[in-house]
């Protein structure tokens, strides 16, 4: 028995004596509880057994736990550097890491690399290796320093919590460090705390809104603005600022702000609304008094005819190429002081010799805010030559005196560039009396 035990001691000695190795596999029994001693006074330098450099692998006791890795630096006099790379994998039956590293995949940490255990110190590095079969805890860049012993112990804690020791109050940890730079292929759908540049390439952050600052903050990209970074303010609208206040070091300091909060809508090219809940174009007319001159937009026109013969024009609305807007209808009435016939339909070209109408702007306060419908957007009546005709869309027969008002919400003349287009009253046969038809209608 004695010459055994000399046997085994000799061996052992001879082991810790020679050369360092390449850097190799060891097998780490774990047991059946949580706690794995995966080597005391290991050395700090070089591979192979008794030193650190090489891949440690055990089996975990339950594959919804991870593990907290601790290392504990027994050297009284130097600090030491080294990186840690764990795999893991889900096959029961790899039992090894060298020519087989393609069949682990690697799982992440909140601790970066290189890092430093300080002398007579030990740190904990938290894994989360769950559905895992067996582990492999590989070591890397460890040198020798000064200072005896220059060994460490290492030892894994299997747990399923997120830190090793005790959890802050309320604290929800992320798979990444805060300042460490995601690549675009790393940034998840939902990242607690979140990336300061998503799609690219870019450092994790805690969670925040805007584009600076640490915890849930209101800033924009450009200075001072409610707005975060990507809304845009139109130029005709204001947005709440904030002010920053001066400390008596001169540092700049926020302040409290009071933010104002409304509702606001585009206008097709022509800006943005505050307050209003609209059904169609027109309507938006009844805010127009934030618009500039150049922007009013909406119109009211009157077409009338006495005694008209059959087929005479009460009133047109067309539009020719040139017209950069895009007229959008809202009501139509029509009124005869005798039983007539009317109808509505779509044009595709003027008539010739008409009378010019003058439409009035729906802003009818004395603002200076009232002018013309554009050039190109031309009502008319009284055509001596009749307009090009296209669909038919209304055919109305009218009691004397009766009016009738047809809604043309939803009618929009998106006209292009290769043709005018616009709609027409017409009457199907002469009357003795006053034929008379109201269109209001945008140009968005």
């Amino acid at each position: 028995m004695k010459g055994t035990k000399f046997l085994a001691a000799f061996a052992w000695a001879l082991l810790l004596a020679a050369p360092a190795f390449a850097q190799q596999d060891i097998q780490v029994i774990g047991g059946t509880n949580p706690y794995v001693i995966i080597g005391r006074n290991i050395n700090w330098a070089g591979s192979g057994p008794g030193n650190l450099n090489n891949n440690f692998i055990f089996s975990p006791i339950d594959p919804n736990e991870g593990f907290c890795l601790f290392l504990a630096n027994k050297n009284t006099t130097s600090a030491h550097s080294v990186s840690v790379s764990v795999t893991q994998t889900g096959d029961p039956s790899l039992k090894t890491f060298i020519g087989q590293s393609g069949r682990w995949f690697n799982v992440p940490t909140t601790t970066t690399f290189p890092t430093s255990v300080p002398s007579s110190t030990t740190v904990g590095i938290n894994y989360k290796t769950t559905a895992s079969a067996n582990v492999t805890v590989s070591f890397s860049g460890a040198t020798a320093q000064a200072g005896s012993p220059d060994t460490l112990d290492i030892f894994a804690v299997q747990t399923n919590q997120s830190s090793c020791g005790s959890l802050s109050t309320n604290v929800v940890q992320g798979p990444y460090q805060n300042g460490t730079t995601a690549t675009n292929a790393q940034q998840f759908p939902v990242l607690v705390g979140g990336s300061l540049d998503p799609g690219t390439t870019g450092p994790v952050a805690m969670s925040h809104i805007g584009s600076f600052g640490q915890g849930w903050l209101l800033d924009g990209g450009v200075c001072c603005q409610a707005w975060a970074s990507g809304f845009v303010t139109a130029a005709n609208m204001s947005s709440s600022t904030f002010t920053n206040l001066k400390s008596a070091n001169g540092n700049s300091t926020e302040g409290e702000t009071i933010v104002d909060v409304f509702p606001m809508g585009s206008l097709g090219p022509k800006g943005f609304g505050a307050g209003y809940v609209r059904t169609n174009f027109l309507e938006e007319a009844t805010d127009q008094n934030f618009l500039t001159q150049s922007n009013q937009a909406a119109w009211v026109v009157l077409g009338k005819l006495t005694n008209p013969a059959s087929g005479a024009m009460i009133l047109s609305q067309f539009s020719t190429i040139a017209n950069p807007t895009n007229p959008a209808f809202k009501d139509l009435i029509l009124s005869c002081s005798a039983a007539c016939e009317l109808t509505v339909g779509r044009i595709t070209a003027r008539g010739t010799t008409c009378t010019t109408l003058t439409p009035q702007s729906l802003q009818t306060g004395n603002g200076g805010t009232v002018l013309n419908p554009n050039a190109a957007d031309i009502t008319e009546n009284g055509c001596t030559g009749a307009a090009t005709a296209a669909t038919l869309m209304y055919d109305l027969n009218l009691a004397a005196g009766i009016p009738a008002r047809i809604d043309l919400s939803g009618f929009v003349n998106f006209h292009n560039a290769g043709q005018g287009s616009g709609i027409q009253v017409l009457v199907v046969t002469g009357i003795t009396g006053v034929t008379t038809a109201s269109l209001t209608w945008m140009e968005q």
